[in-house]
């Protein structure tokens, strides 16, 4: 009878595991929408029609700024605007092309500034392609733009347009750290490639107004320790730069100390995951319900960012957190 029953299960684990893991997502973005509540959502068109931050009152505000570049506008930006970008006060997509349906800040491709440090004329040339090679030349320019609008927000928050993340969790862990007066930066924190580590740039880092007034006014192309290579790894500059003028870095985790942001793909990890768990059940003897109730994966209702999410995936997101209403749950 048991050799019967493994059987079962094994084949049961090859026709179904797919659904197993559909449920699995289920219950995570499920369990996250219990947290979300009512939440506005600006206008999908052009920058102009971002609601401006004279109508959004005391609430705390929050801008996001989404790098992409014009080859994966419609391939994933427009499926981002579409989604979860909508629930940021603002938002921008940052790249040197314009777009007819898509909020883009353009960023030009040459830029002049004084140094004050060296009392030189800089210039910031973006002759390269938009590729990950010249990233951190894009992204100087990049903070030097949104830094003309720090003083209308209260938090900056920079994703990639592969990610998806749940606004309204973020404006959550925001209100219960409330102070941009306070330099921080928030993320998933990789502890290599810097002293005290980096924050994961794909699902998203998170800026008070004062880190990234200090990380413009006093770091970029002005601090020694913050570097001007023409390189990729952002994120790691990101850091750098900002532990030059005493930004503190902050890992983003809820009460139960989980990681708020995912920087791997979820769909590999959960299916690599479940089938580690399943096979160690599946080697008993006896299987209960229990046994297969156990299979889960260790997320929280309070997640905020995820990377490596196809465009068309972000629609399944949206649907399972803000609009599926199981019956009988309240």
């Amino acid at each position: 009878m048991g050799s019967i029953l493994h059987g079962s299960l094994v084949n049961w684990s090859g026709n179904y595991l797919p659904l197993l893991l559909g449920m699995l997502a289920g219950c995570l973005l499920f369990s996250a929408h219990r947290r979300i509540g009512d939440e506005g959502i600006c206008p999908v068109t052009n920058t102009s029609n971002n609601i401006p931050p004279s109508s959004i009152g005391r609430k705390l505000r929050i801008l996001c700024y989404i790098n992409t570049f014009p080859r994966n506008y419609e391939a994933q930006a427009i499926h981002a605007q579409r989604t979860w970008a909508r629930r940021c006060d603002r938002f921008y997509f940052t790249s040197t092309v314009r777009h007819s349906e898509l909020s883009v800040l353009v960023i030009c491709k040459q830029f002049y500034f004084s140094n004050r440090r060296t009392k030189l004329f800089v210039v910031i040339n973006m002759t390269q392609p938009e590729i990950k090679r010249h990233l951190w030349v894009k992204m100087r320019k990049i903070l030097r733009e949104v830094y003309r609008q720090a003083d209308e927000y209260d938090y900056f928050f920079k994703a990639d347009d592969d990610a998806y993340a749940v606004i309204p969790n973020l404006r959550r862990f925001l209100i219960s750290h409330n102070d941009p007066q306070e330099p921080v930066m928030w993320g998933y924190r990789w502890m290599k490639l810097c002293p005290g580590g980096f924050f994961s740039g794909g699902p998203g880092y998170v800026l008070t107004r004062t880190a990234l007034k200090r990380i413009v006014e006093r770091a970029i192309d002005r601090h020694p320790d913050c570097p001007t290579t023409d390189e990729d790894k952002e994120d790691v500059k990101m850091c750098l730069c900002g532990q030059a003028v005493s930004v503190k870095l902050k890992d983003a985790k809820w009460k139960n100390r989980t990681d708020l942001f995912y920087p791997f793909n979820l769909t590999l990890r959960t299916d690599l995951m479940a089938r580690n768990k399943l096979k160690a059940i599946l080697n008993r003897k006896q299987v209960s319900d229990s046994d297969l109730k156990s299979i889960k994966v260790d997320f929280s209702s309070a997640h905020v960012g995820f990377h490596y999410v196809k465009g068309t995936e972000m629609y399944i997101f949206e649907f399972l957190i803000y609009f599926l209403r199981p019956i009988g749950l309240d």
